[in-house]
């Protein structure tokens, strides 16, 4: 590619030839105010926020739209520009009904933003405004406040280009132009809810999260979607150690801008419902409370002395927690039935642009670490229906919610352990119940389906009485005579590292936000 040398507000940007002025100055750090650009949609060209000074040039230029020349000599901040911008926030609020304290967008909105740094300024338009629709269903996660809305027409372009959907468009001319449905459309594709994350003002809200909290109130840790196992990058967003929303983090390797509304939605079911907070132990007349000390003897001894055993491990699971739950299994009963809990799903041609066929986000990892006795889930669910197993031991998986079959043979198990953060359908069967902590509460490692790990971080702290999955392996491991005593996630991903081959030369730290692809392809623990 052809090296060019442009100037930004003095200083020297080096770029390619082809890249327009906005994406060359954003590379080097310099951020030109726009609305319609968006580096993943078509040029709009329409809000003119992003015009700039060229030298030599007699009019001002729009970034989002410039191409680079060498030599090209670009102000930003001259008061040529700083007027037109001043003046194009002025138009836009005309009919705006500048209602920021009831706005769910208040706090992450780009034109209060602009607002603040350009204008601050009353309007000297002296005129009615023009009013539109106001919360318009859209669709099942989507809502539409016309009155705010720009017409950047970026929600248009995601669904022309992204989605293909083609669900929106701008109907009528001037000022009641507006965004509207096709006639009998919903905005309902698989990846709706993007169109509410690109929204540079509050014409878009998520109906989900709408009126919940304010933005400036959350607490957001960069994590790993659990969905499937793409491994969308997001920020888990908290408020009062609940979750409140997921957003999708920028990774080009992986999901590039986007997650899809399964996704977007699905901690609701994972971290939703009464929490499991003291270990319990099957006694006559049911399930009762115990310490954790009687609860993890009471395992210990079950699993020594009751075989075959089938074990099986949620693709939620972290690599670090699949990694001990591995030994611990083949130290109980080297012969034992092992393998992560997988479902898969066939997709449409909209959902396959971001979402996995299989829904375990660490079905890969999970394997790599060596709990796989190579028959396969469906095999080993198969034999566990038909009666060929005398215990079990599940991890993090309703077996008897997403099978009923299963109920009948789990009753008839001489020795049931579960280890979840609910007391789902199948732990209510079970002898000793242990609860643990759910995946936005843990840190650790994911391997998506494309061999990248990535790290899942904690956003919220598990309740009272509930423990780490790491820490309930490592106690069971440490009754069974195994020498584990891993301080942090870390420390086990350091174990990984020398004893899985495929993450030889691998680093926990370096993995940094953005993961790190595996040296190799996929291998259990040697």
């Amino acid at each position: 590619m052809d090296e060019v040398k442009i100037i930004v507000d003095g200083k020297e940007v080096v770029t390619t030839k082809g890249t327009t002025v906005i994406k060359a100055a954003a590379d080097a750090g310099v951020a030109i105010p726009h609305y319609c650009y968006h580096q993943k949609l078509s040029i709009a060209g329409n809000c003119r926020m992003c015009l700039i000074e060229i030298e030599k040039m007699p009019k001002l230029q729009i970034a989002c739209n410039t191409q680079v020349a060498d030599g090209m000599s670009v102000l930003t901040q001259s008061p040529k520009v700083l007027a037109v911008r001043k003046a194009v926030m002025e138009f836009l609020l005309i009919n705006h009904p500048v209602d920021c304290p009831i706005c769910d967008q208040a706090g992450e909105c780009q034109l209060q933003n602009y607002y603040m740094e350009h204008n601050r300024e009353a309007s000297r338009f002296e005129v009615g405004k023009i009013h539109d629709r106001k919360k318009t269903i859209f669709g099942p996660n989507v809502i539409f406040d016309g009155e705010r809305c720009i017409k950047c027409t970026r929600c248009v372009r995601f669904c022309q280009e992204i989605t293909k959907t083609n669900e929106l468009a701008v109907v009528n001319r001037g000022d009641h132009s507006t965004i509207s449905l096709f006639d009998g459309a919903m905005l309902d594709n698989p990846l709706s809810a993007n169109v509410v994350d690109i929204c540079p003002v509050g014409a878009l809200t998520d109906r989900d999260f709408r009126f919940k909290v304010r933005v400036w109130y959350l607490e957001k840790t960069p994590s790993i979607c659990p969905g499937c196992s793409t491994g969308c990058n997001i920020s888990v967003e908290a408020y009062q150690n609940k979750i409140a929303r997921f957003k999708p983090r920028v990774n080009e390797a992986v999901n590039s801008h986007w997650i899809c509304d399964e996704g977007r939605y699905c901690f609701h079911d994972l971290a939703g419902g009464e929490r499991l907070t003291t270990p319990m132990i099957r006694q006559e007349g049911g399930l009762v409370p115990t310490t954790w000390e009687q609860a993890l003897q009471a395992v210990y001894s079950g699993l020594s002395s009751t075989k075959p055993l089938a074990a099986i491990l949620s693709g939620r699971n972290t690599n670090e927690e699949a990694f001990l739950f591995a030994k611990l299994i083949k130290n109980f009963a080297p012969e034992a039935a092992l393998e992560v809990f997988c479902q898969e799903r066939e997709l449409s041609e909209t959902q396959k642009i971001i979402m996995s066929p299989d829904r375990s986000p660490n079905f890969r990892g999970a394997r790599d670490m060596g709990v796989s006795s190579n028959g396969g889930c469906a095999t080993l669910l198969d034999e566990l229906a038909a009666g060929n197993f005398s215990s079990a031991f599940v991890v993090g998986e309703d077996l008897v919610g997403s099978d009923e079959r299963l109920r009948a043979a789990l009753q008839k198990l001489s020795f049931l352990v579960v280890q979840d953060t609910r007391l789902s359908e199948t732990a209510k069967l079970a002898h000793v119940v242990l609860p643990a902590a759910h995946f936005g509460e843990k840190e650790g490692t994911y391997t998506n389906r494309k061999g990248r790990v990535q790290k899942l971080n904690a956003a919220v702290i598990p309740p009272d009485g509930a423990r780490q999955d790491s820490e309930i392996l490592m106690q069971l491991l440490q009754a069974a005579g195994e020498a584990v005593a891993y301080a942090s996630p870390s420390e086990i991903f350091a174990a990984i590292a020398r004893e899985v081959t495929a993450y030889q030369g691998l680093d926990y730290g370096s993995i940094g936000e953005q993961g790190a692809e595996l040296t190799s392809g996929g291998g259990g623990a040697s």
